[in-house]
């Protein structure tokens, strides 16, 4: 096969699933959002927090554009960055964290040995392009939900022409079908160390299949693999699941956050997983999994590490102004976290 990508001749097949958020041959709106606010963050004059994705914006052609057509975030790209950069919702700076935290711990992974990288909800995940050199001797397994999955390799091939040999795609309904099935039936290897990248998917499936995926993280792969993920603390997923119909009895600081949950839930995407307030340790202990580090996306190290320019101003703040001013809503804003496979 040679060093070289290998073009490979591409037919379209529409895996239908039962995927509300979905539509049949698109993105889903989530996947195009989160791509959209990569790409605002790595317009950042500031080279020691840009955001590293500089091939998000590639993904985000006009059909991309016409499916969240209307939405800020959208409009944003099309602003000055300085003057967009005012007005951005936390969800901005939260996605930046949980990129740039990733982006080190795959770098880590592979450089102490991992040989497969399994990414689940993929979405428009640019790493295996943008990162290609560095993972040319690494397996890559793209896990996501069918048509979302096929409309992106329509998209890989426009960008690119080219499928990287290195990467595998595997259609999956995680709540439906078992991660270990599929990813047997594509050829990933229990013996061998693995990092497993979960980005901002955890709020949005059962919490059965949240345990099934990481027990199969903690039972399935080498000694010394990990997962790499983002996640939202319960306690807000059930303010949210709480005053989401009825905005008008929070106070009027935290209507901006009901009105960001409400949009994502009419795309068909509702969040209905947190994990334990502080008892994540816990959570992941009794599945089988050591946590190594875990980063609140609100505190002063992700600030400093991830949101702070060289002249001290900081890029994308995470907390909007009275969020918890009352003193009963819980904090919107999650935490990122790698949580390591044991010797056994």
């Amino acid at each position: 096969m040679g060093s070289n990508q290998v073009c490979v001749a591409f037919i379209t097949v529409l895996l239908i699933n039962e995927a509300e958020a979905v539509e049949v041959g698109k993105p889903s709106k989530t996947s195009i959002s989160s791509a959209a606010r990569r790409a605002l963050a790595a317009r950042d004059y500031d080279p020691s927090v840009r955001n590293p994705d500089w091939l998000a914006e590639q993904f985000l052609g006009p059909n991309e554009r016409k499916i969240l057509a209307g939405d800020q975030i959208i409009k944003d790209l099309d602003r000055d960055y300085r003057e967009a950069i005012k007005e951005q919702e936390p969800s901005t700076g939260m996605a930046h964290i949980r990129t740039r935290f990733i982006d080190e711990r795959l770098q880590h992974a592979v450089s102490g040995g991992a040989a497969q990288v399994v990414i689940l909800g993929a979405g428009y995940d640019s790493r295996a392009y943008r990162m290609k050199e560095f993972l040319k001797g690494v397996r890559v397994f793209e896990v996501d939900y069918g048509p979302t999955q096929e409309y992106k390799k329509r998209r890989v091939l426009e960008i690119f022409g080219c499928f990287p040999p290195n990467v595998t795609y595997v259609p999956i309904d995680f709540t439906h079908e078992k991660l270990g099935n599929v990813l047997v039936r594509e050829g990933y290897r229990s013996d061998r160390m693995t990092l497993f990248i979960w980005e901002g998917v955890t709020q949005y499936i059962p919490e059965e299949a949240i345990r099934s995926t990481l027990r199969f993280v903690a039972t399935e792969s080498a000694p010394g693999s990990s997962v790499v993920l983002d996640g939202k603390r319960k306690s807000f997923i059930d303010w949210v699941r709480a005053n989401i119909a009825s905005p008008e009895k929070v106070p009027q600081a935290l209507r901006p956050t009901l009105a960001f949950k409400r949009r994502v839930a009419d795309f068909g995407e509702p969040w209905i997983f947190g994990f334990p307030d502080e008892r994540e340790r816990e959570f992941f202990k009794s599945l089988g999994l050591d946590i190594g580090e875990l980063l609140p996306q609100d505190g002063r190290e992700a600030k400093v590490r991830y949101l702070t320019r060289r002249d001290g101003s900081v890029a994308f703040p995470v907390t909007s102004p009275g969020v918890t001013i009352d003193g009963v809503s819980p904090s919107p804003i999650g935490w990122v976290a790698e949580a390591i496979v044991p010797q056994r």
